[in-house]
Protein backbone atom coordinates (compact mmCIF):
# COMPACT_ATOMS: atom_id res chain seq x y z
CA UNK A 1 0.00 0.00 0.00
CA UNK A 2 1.34 3.84 -0.99
CA UNK A 3 2.81 4.87 2.28
CA UNK A 4 0.89 8.30 2.28
CA UNK A 5 -2.01 6.06 2.80
CA UNK A 6 -3.46 4.07 6.31
CA UNK A 7 -6.06 2.18 7.74
CA UNK A 8 -7.82 3.66 10.28
CA UNK A 9 -10.22 1.23 12.29
CA UNK A 10 -11.92 4.26 14.20
CA UNK A 11 -15.51 4.72 11.53
CA UNK A 12 -15.89 6.20 8.14
CA UNK A 13 -14.74 9.47 6.38
CA UNK A 14 -17.24 11.50 6.37
CA UNK A 15 -16.74 13.72 3.89
CA UNK A 16 -17.17 10.69 1.19
CA UNK A 17 -19.96 8.98 2.54
CA UNK A 18 -21.85 10.22 5.61
CA UNK A 19 -25.20 9.80 4.08
CA UNK A 20 -24.59 5.94 3.55
CA UNK A 21 -23.25 5.27 6.95
CA UNK A 22 -24.61 7.63 9.43
CA UNK A 23 -23.44 7.18 13.15
CA UNK A 24 -20.13 5.66 12.26
CA UNK A 25 -16.85 7.75 13.29
CA UNK A 26 -14.52 9.89 11.24
CA UNK A 27 -11.14 9.02 10.36
CA UNK A 28 -8.46 11.82 10.96
CA UNK A 29 -7.03 12.88 8.06
CA UNK A 30 -3.77 11.64 6.18
CA UNK A 31 -1.39 14.82 6.18
CA UNK A 32 -0.45 13.96 2.46
CA UNK A 33 -4.29 14.79 1.52
CA UNK A 34 -5.52 10.93 1.03
CA UNK A 35 -6.56 8.48 3.80
CA UNK A 36 -7.95 5.16 3.48
CA UNK A 37 -10.28 3.88 5.85
CA UNK A 38 -12.02 0.48 7.50
CA UNK A 39 -15.27 1.21 9.29
CA UNK A 40 -18.09 -1.46 10.19
CA UNK A 41 -21.11 -2.01 11.94
CA UNK A 42 -22.02 -5.25 13.97
CA UNK A 43 -25.61 -5.92 14.91
CA UNK A 44 -27.23 -9.16 16.48
CA UNK A 45 -29.90 -10.06 18.46
CA UNK A 46 -33.03 -12.39 19.37
CA UNK A 47 -36.06 -12.14 17.80
CA UNK A 48 -39.85 -13.70 18.91
CA UNK A 49 -42.71 -13.48 16.00
CA UNK A 50 -46.56 -14.58 16.26
CA UNK A 51 -48.43 -15.97 13.54
CA UNK A 52 -45.05 -16.53 11.51
CA UNK A 53 -45.94 -19.90 10.19
CA UNK A 54 -49.68 -22.10 9.97
CA UNK A 55 -50.77 -25.90 9.90
CA UNK A 56 -53.76 -27.93 10.40
CA UNK A 57 -52.98 -27.45 14.25
CA UNK A 58 -53.29 -23.62 13.79
CA UNK A 59 -50.43 -20.93 13.71
CA UNK A 60 -47.26 -20.93 15.69
CA UNK A 61 -44.92 -18.46 16.69
CA UNK A 62 -41.26 -18.11 16.11
CA UNK A 63 -37.95 -17.48 18.26
CA UNK A 64 -34.79 -17.24 16.37
CA UNK A 65 -31.05 -15.16 16.21
CA UNK A 66 -31.11 -12.61 14.08
CA UNK A 67 -28.96 -10.27 12.03
CA UNK A 68 -28.86 -6.33 11.33
CA UNK A 69 -31.56 -5.54 13.35
CA UNK A 70 -31.45 -1.95 13.96
CA UNK A 71 -28.75 -1.14 11.15
CA UNK A 72 -27.27 -3.71 8.51
CA UNK A 73 -24.43 -5.75 9.35
CA UNK A 74 -21.45 -4.54 7.23
CA UNK A 75 -17.52 -3.57 6.69
CA UNK A 76 -15.99 -1.00 4.47
CA UNK A 77 -13.36 0.64 2.82
CA UNK A 78 -13.21 3.96 1.99
CA UNK A 79 -10.81 6.60 1.03
CA UNK A 80 -10.12 9.64 -0.75
CA UNK A 81 -7.48 11.87 -2.51
CA UNK A 82 -7.36 15.89 -2.80
CA UNK A 83 -6.84 16.27 -6.35
CA UNK A 84 -6.20 20.26 -5.69
CA UNK A 85 -8.66 23.47 -6.83
CA UNK A 86 -11.17 21.75 -4.68
CA UNK A 87 -11.79 18.39 -6.47
CA UNK A 88 -10.99 15.12 -4.68
CA UNK A 89 -11.35 11.80 -5.90
CA UNK A 90 -12.85 9.07 -3.93
CA UNK A 91 -14.15 5.71 -3.52
CA UNK A 92 -15.81 3.18 -1.06
CA UNK A 93 -16.60 -0.78 -0.67
CA UNK A 94 -18.88 -1.92 1.68
CA UNK A 95 -19.77 -5.80 2.38
CA UNK A 96 -23.04 -6.97 3.97
CA UNK A 97 -22.66 -9.87 6.13
CA UNK A 98 -24.60 -12.06 8.55
CA UNK A 99 -23.07 -12.08 11.97
CA UNK A 100 -24.81 -14.96 13.51
CA UNK A 101 -23.60 -17.47 10.14
CA UNK A 102 -20.29 -15.43 8.12
CA UNK A 103 -21.97 -15.34 5.38
CA UNK A 104 -22.39 -12.55 2.95
CA UNK A 105 -25.67 -10.71 2.10
CA UNK A 106 -27.15 -8.90 -1.61
CA UNK A 107 -27.38 -12.28 -3.15
CA UNK A 108 -24.23 -12.90 -2.03
CA UNK A 109 -22.41 -10.29 -3.65
CA UNK A 110 -18.77 -9.73 -1.93
CA UNK A 111 -19.00 -6.23 -1.80
CA UNK A 112 -23.08 -5.84 -1.83
CA UNK A 113 -23.86 -3.14 0.07
CA UNK A 114 -22.56 -0.67 -2.10
CA UNK A 115 -19.22 -0.75 -4.68
CA UNK A 116 -18.12 2.49 -6.04
CA UNK A 117 -15.37 5.81 -7.62
CA UNK A 118 -16.15 8.98 -8.17
CA UNK A 119 -15.31 12.52 -8.45
CA UNK A 120 -16.37 15.47 -6.46
CA UNK A 121 -15.48 19.26 -7.44
CA UNK A 122 -17.07 22.24 -4.69
CA UNK A 123 -18.06 24.00 -7.94
CA UNK A 124 -19.57 21.38 -10.83
CA UNK A 125 -21.03 18.94 -8.01
CA UNK A 126 -20.23 14.91 -7.59
CA UNK A 127 -20.25 11.93 -9.73
CA UNK A 128 -19.57 8.53 -9.23
CA UNK A 129 -19.88 4.59 -10.99
CA UNK A 130 -20.95 1.89 -9.51
CA UNK A 131 -23.32 -0.30 -7.29
CA UNK A 132 -24.91 2.56 -5.35
CA UNK A 133 -28.15 3.16 -3.40
CA UNK A 134 -31.59 3.77 -4.50
CA UNK A 135 -32.61 7.36 -3.63
CA UNK A 136 -35.69 6.23 -1.34
CA UNK A 137 -32.74 4.39 0.71
CA UNK A 138 -30.28 7.15 1.10
CA UNK A 139 -33.20 9.37 1.35
CA UNK A 140 -36.58 9.06 2.32
CA UNK A 141 -35.48 6.23 4.73
CA UNK A 142 -33.71 8.89 6.26
CA UNK A 143 -37.13 10.74 7.04
CA UNK A 144 -38.18 7.75 9.56
CA UNK A 145 -37.17 7.66 13.42
CA UNK A 146 -35.90 3.78 12.52
CA UNK A 147 -34.35 4.65 9.45
CA UNK A 148 -33.61 1.16 8.17
CA UNK A 149 -34.37 -1.05 10.83
CA UNK A 150 -35.38 -4.31 9.67
CA UNK A 151 -39.34 -3.50 11.76
CA UNK A 152 -39.42 -0.15 10.33
CA UNK A 153 -40.22 1.50 6.35
CA UNK A 154 -38.50 -1.12 4.38
CA UNK A 155 -40.85 -3.75 5.75
CA UNK A 156 -43.49 -1.92 3.83
CA UNK A 157 -42.11 -1.59 0.68
CA UNK A 158 -38.91 -3.09 -0.07
CA UNK A 159 -37.49 -0.35 -2.13
CA UNK A 160 -36.53 1.47 1.10
CA UNK A 161 -33.47 -0.75 1.28
CA UNK A 162 -33.00 -0.75 -3.30
CA UNK A 163 -29.34 -0.56 -3.92
CA UNK A 164 -28.51 -0.52 -7.87
CA UNK A 165 -25.97 -2.10 -9.62
CA UNK A 166 -24.18 -0.25 -13.27
CA UNK A 167 -25.65 3.24 -11.58
CA UNK A 168 -24.57 6.58 -12.77
CA UNK A 169 -25.01 9.14 -10.15
CA UNK A 170 -24.73 13.33 -10.43
CA UNK A 171 -25.42 15.17 -7.16
CA UNK A 172 -24.76 18.94 -7.20
CA UNK A 173 -25.67 21.71 -4.06
CA UNK A 174 -27.50 24.44 -4.19
CA UNK A 175 -27.13 26.24 -0.67
CA UNK A 176 -29.78 24.92 1.26
CA UNK A 177 -31.15 22.90 -1.67
CA UNK A 178 -29.32 19.70 -3.09
CA UNK A 179 -30.20 17.89 -6.15
CA UNK A 180 -29.77 14.41 -7.31
CA UNK A 181 -29.82 12.15 -10.44
CA UNK A 182 -29.08 8.78 -10.97
CA UNK A 183 -29.54 5.93 -13.92
CA UNK A 184 -28.95 2.31 -13.73
CA UNK A 185 -28.20 0.32 -16.41
CA UNK A 186 -29.12 -3.00 -14.75
CA UNK A 187 -30.24 -2.81 -11.44
CA UNK A 188 -29.61 -6.27 -10.45
CA UNK A 189 -27.04 -8.55 -12.44
CA UNK A 190 -27.44 -11.44 -9.90
CA UNK A 191 -31.51 -11.43 -10.77
CA UNK A 192 -31.35 -10.48 -14.46
CA UNK A 193 -27.85 -10.98 -15.83
CA UNK A 194 -26.14 -8.83 -18.22
CA UNK A 195 -28.10 -6.42 -20.46
CA UNK A 196 -29.11 -8.25 -23.44
CA UNK A 197 -28.40 -6.94 -26.85
CA UNK A 198 -30.84 -5.23 -28.49
CA UNK A 199 -33.61 -4.41 -24.89
CA UNK A 200 -32.53 -0.60 -24.20
CA UNK A 201 -35.17 -1.07 -20.96
CA UNK A 202 -34.17 -4.36 -19.45
CA UNK A 203 -34.11 -3.44 -15.42
CA UNK A 204 -33.08 0.11 -16.16
CA UNK A 205 -33.75 2.96 -13.29
CA UNK A 206 -34.07 6.60 -13.24
CA UNK A 207 -34.16 8.58 -10.30
CA UNK A 208 -34.14 11.99 -9.44
CA UNK A 209 -34.86 13.93 -6.12
CA UNK A 210 -34.48 16.89 -4.02
CA UNK A 211 -33.80 17.45 -0.80
CA UNK A 212 -33.95 20.70 1.08
CA UNK A 213 -32.50 21.66 5.02
CA UNK A 214 -32.27 24.61 6.83
CA UNK A 215 -32.09 24.87 10.32
CA UNK A 216 -33.98 22.35 12.13
CA UNK A 217 -36.27 21.93 8.98
CA UNK A 218 -35.61 19.09 6.25
CA UNK A 219 -37.51 17.90 3.57
CA UNK A 220 -37.26 15.40 0.02
CA UNK A 221 -39.34 14.53 -3.13
CA UNK A 222 -38.23 11.83 -5.02
CA UNK A 223 -39.06 10.00 -8.05
CA UNK A 224 -38.67 6.55 -9.04
CA UNK A 225 -39.20 4.13 -12.26
CA UNK A 226 -38.06 0.77 -12.11
CA UNK A 227 -38.44 -1.49 -15.20
CA UNK A 228 -38.70 -5.35 -15.24
CA UNK A 229 -36.45 -7.88 -16.28
CA UNK A 230 -36.84 -9.27 -19.89
CA UNK A 231 -35.42 -12.60 -21.94
CA UNK A 232 -36.81 -11.45 -25.27
CA UNK A 233 -35.99 -8.34 -26.28
CA UNK A 234 -37.77 -8.67 -29.32
CA UNK A 235 -41.29 -8.91 -27.46
CA UNK A 236 -39.92 -6.67 -24.24
CA UNK A 237 -41.94 -3.68 -23.44
CA UNK A 238 -44.74 -3.76 -25.80
CA UNK A 239 -47.77 -4.38 -23.62
CA UNK A 240 -49.82 -1.72 -22.61
CA UNK A 241 -51.54 -1.80 -19.15
CA UNK A 242 -53.42 1.66 -17.97
CA UNK A 243 -51.55 3.73 -20.72
CA UNK A 244 -47.93 2.54 -19.00
CA UNK A 245 -45.84 -0.19 -20.50
CA UNK A 246 -46.59 -3.08 -18.73
CA UNK A 247 -43.20 -4.09 -16.76
CA UNK A 248 -42.74 -0.73 -14.92
CA UNK A 249 -43.12 0.57 -11.53
CA UNK A 250 -43.44 4.14 -10.42
CA UNK A 251 -43.17 5.76 -7.00
CA UNK A 252 -42.72 9.11 -5.54
CA UNK A 253 -42.10 9.90 -2.14
CA UNK A 254 -42.16 13.10 -0.29
CA UNK A 255 -41.16 13.62 3.48
CA UNK A 256 -40.24 16.09 6.30
CA UNK A 257 -38.52 16.22 9.49
CA UNK A 258 -38.47 19.19 12.49
CA UNK A 259 -35.89 18.54 14.92
CA UNK A 260 -37.06 19.98 18.80
CA UNK A 261 -34.70 20.54 21.80
CA UNK A 262 -34.98 17.14 22.70
CA UNK A 263 -37.54 15.47 19.92
CA UNK A 264 -37.00 14.59 15.94
CA UNK A 265 -40.68 14.63 14.44
CA UNK A 266 -40.67 12.76 11.18
CA UNK A 267 -43.48 12.08 8.49
CA UNK A 268 -43.73 10.95 4.77
CA UNK A 269 -45.96 9.63 1.60
CA UNK A 270 -45.13 7.18 -0.87
CA UNK A 271 -47.10 6.39 -4.05
CA UNK A 272 -46.93 3.32 -6.13
CA UNK A 273 -47.95 2.55 -9.66
CA UNK A 274 -46.45 -1.29 -10.19
CA UNK A 275 -46.62 -3.27 -13.03
CA UNK A 276 -43.11 -5.20 -12.17
CA UNK A 277 -43.19 -6.54 -9.22
CA UNK A 278 -46.14 -6.41 -6.84
CA UNK A 279 -45.58 -5.75 -2.65
CA UNK A 280 -48.28 -8.11 -1.68
CA UNK A 281 -48.28 -11.95 -2.95
CA UNK A 282 -52.15 -11.67 -2.66
CA UNK A 283 -52.41 -9.59 -6.11
CA UNK A 284 -53.13 -10.94 -8.92
CA UNK A 285 -54.31 -7.86 -11.22
CA UNK A 286 -51.56 -6.76 -14.10
CA UNK A 287 -51.47 -3.18 -11.66
CA UNK A 288 -51.03 -2.69 -7.95
CA UNK A 289 -51.26 0.73 -6.68
CA UNK A 290 -51.24 2.37 -3.66
CA UNK A 291 -50.65 5.46 -1.16
CA UNK A 292 -48.11 5.14 2.08
CA UNK A 293 -48.47 7.32 4.75
CA UNK A 294 -46.17 7.17 7.77
CA UNK A 295 -45.51 9.57 10.77
CA UNK A 296 -43.58 9.19 13.94
CA UNK A 297 -40.71 11.10 16.82
CA UNK A 298 -37.47 10.20 18.38
CA UNK A 299 -37.25 11.67 21.86
CA UNK A 300 -33.71 11.75 23.15
CA UNK A 301 -34.88 11.50 26.50
CA UNK A 302 -30.57 11.56 28.08
CA UNK A 303 -27.23 11.52 26.59
CA UNK A 304 -27.39 7.78 26.56
CA UNK A 305 -31.04 7.20 26.13
CA UNK A 306 -33.87 7.06 22.97
CA UNK A 307 -37.05 6.49 22.80
CA UNK A 308 -38.73 5.89 19.11
CA UNK A 309 -42.04 5.01 17.72
CA UNK A 310 -43.57 5.40 14.00
CA UNK A 311 -47.11 4.79 12.80
CA UNK A 312 -47.75 3.22 8.80
CA UNK A 313 -50.80 2.70 6.76
CA UNK A 314 -50.68 1.48 3.06
CA UNK A 315 -53.84 2.05 1.34
CA UNK A 316 -53.81 -0.65 -1.65
CA UNK A 317 -56.20 0.60 -4.17
CA UNK A 318 -59.52 -1.67 -4.63
CA UNK A 319 -59.26 -4.33 -2.12
CA UNK A 320 -60.02 -4.13 1.62
CA UNK A 321 -55.95 -5.16 2.19
CA UNK A 322 -54.57 -1.79 3.74
CA UNK A 323 -52.13 -2.92 6.80
CA UNK A 324 -51.34 -0.88 9.52
CA UNK A 325 -47.97 -0.99 11.65
CA UNK A 326 -46.43 0.36 14.94
CA UNK A 327 -43.05 -0.14 15.91
CA UNK A 328 -41.54 0.78 19.04
CA UNK A 329 -38.04 1.30 20.24
CA UNK A 330 -35.55 1.74 23.31
CA UNK A 331 -31.78 2.35 22.27
CA UNK A 332 -29.50 2.67 25.05
CA UNK A 333 -25.94 3.71 24.61
CA UNK A 334 -23.26 2.29 26.68
CA UNK A 335 -20.52 4.56 24.39
CA UNK A 336 -20.52 6.37 21.42
CA UNK A 337 -19.94 2.91 19.68
CA UNK A 338 -21.70 0.60 21.59
CA UNK A 339 -25.71 0.07 22.04
CA UNK A 340 -28.09 -2.06 23.40
CA UNK A 341 -32.11 -1.80 21.88
CA UNK A 342 -35.12 -3.49 21.93
CA UNK A 343 -37.49 -2.66 19.36
CA UNK A 344 -41.28 -4.34 19.40
CA UNK A 345 -43.77 -3.89 16.41
CA UNK A 346 -47.17 -4.92 15.60
CA UNK A 347 -49.11 -5.15 12.24
CA UNK A 348 -52.61 -4.95 11.86
CA UNK A 349 -53.69 -6.90 8.61
CA UNK A 350 -56.79 -5.80 7.83
CA UNK A 351 -59.16 -7.16 4.77
CA UNK A 352 -56.91 -10.48 4.78
CA UNK A 353 -53.68 -8.66 4.17
CA UNK A 354 -50.38 -10.67 4.50
CA UNK A 355 -47.90 -8.07 6.01
CA UNK A 356 -45.28 -9.27 8.17
CA UNK A 357 -43.00 -7.49 10.52
CA UNK A 358 -40.29 -8.78 8.24
CA UNK A 359 -41.89 -7.71 4.85
CA UNK A 360 -44.89 -8.70 2.94
CA UNK A 361 -45.39 -12.59 2.67
CA UNK A 362 -42.63 -13.18 5.05
CA UNK A 363 -42.88 -15.11 8.10
CA UNK A 364 -46.44 -14.15 8.64
CA UNK A 365 -50.13 -15.96 8.09
CA UNK A 366 -52.01 -13.98 5.93
CA UNK A 367 -55.20 -12.08 8.01
CA UNK A 368 -53.33 -12.60 11.08
CA UNK A 369 -52.39 -9.54 13.00
CA UNK A 370 -48.48 -9.86 14.20
CA UNK A 371 -46.59 -9.18 17.22
CA UNK A 372 -42.51 -9.30 17.08
CA UNK A 373 -39.36 -8.24 19.68
CA UNK A 374 -36.01 -8.06 18.44
CA UNK A 375 -33.55 -7.16 21.18
CA UNK A 376 -29.75 -7.33 20.59
CA UNK A 377 -26.63 -4.83 20.53
CA UNK A 378 -24.79 -3.09 17.95
CA UNK A 379 -21.28 -2.34 17.74
CA UNK A 380 -19.47 0.16 15.37
CA UNK A 381 -15.90 0.41 14.77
Amino acid sequence: MNPTCRIAAVGCCLAVCASFSPGVLAASADTSGSSVTLYGILDSGLEYLTHASADKNGTHSVTRMTSGDMSGSRWGITGNEDLGGGTQAFFLLESGLNVNTGGLLQGGRLFGRLAYVGLSDKTYGTVTLGRQGGLFLDWVSEYNPLKNAVYAIKMQDPAFSDRLDNTVRYEKRFGALTALAQYSFGYDNVTYGTQPAGDSRNARVIEAGLRYTEGPFSATLVYDQKNGGSTNPAAAHTTKVGGYEGDMDRRIGAAVSYKLPSVMLYGGYRYLNSQAIHLSTLSTGPVESSSLYWTGATWYATKALNFSGTAMYQNFYGTGRDPWSFQLDADYFLSKRTDLYANFGYVLNRGGSNLGLNGFGTDVVAGANQFGLMAGIRHKF
